[in-house]
């Protein structure tokens, strides 16, 4: 049960997040939101490999948060009551779940991950 890994036209992400997403390799791109966020944030999607990778540094240098997802399905922008993120839903054969990656007003991460 192979799923398409869809996502928003770069040029959506450019105008929700003021942000271009760099061609990072063969099927990967990546978000660089330190210039809008004041975090040392990256997000990165590969649309071939079905997976998402999220790296928060604090400010110290020191890893905050690394983390990776196989089994994208859908990448989305969220907005609305002053915030503005980004969610990718994921499905495995054994799970589902929600990645939210909050970047405005503040950044945060979300997930819920589920037994189907």
């Amino acid at each position: 049960m192979q799923m398409q890994f869809v996502t928003p036209d770069p040029q959506d992400l450019v105008n929700a997040l003021g942000v271009e997403p760099e061609i990072t390799g063969e099927a990967q791109m990546t978000l660089t939101l330190l210039d809008i966020t004041n975090e040392d944030l990256t997000f990165s999607y590969n649309l071939i490999g079905q997976s998402v990778s999220v790296r928060w540094n604090a400010k110290s240098g020191g890893l905050k948060l690394q983390l990776f997802r196989e089994g994208a399905t859908l990448l989305r922008i969220q907005e609305g009551d002053g915030v503005t993120g980004l969610a990718v839903e994921f499905a495995t054969q054994d799970t589902m779940g929600v990645l939210e990656l909050q970047i405005f007003p503040n950044v945060s991460v979300m997930e819920t991950s589920l037994l189907t």
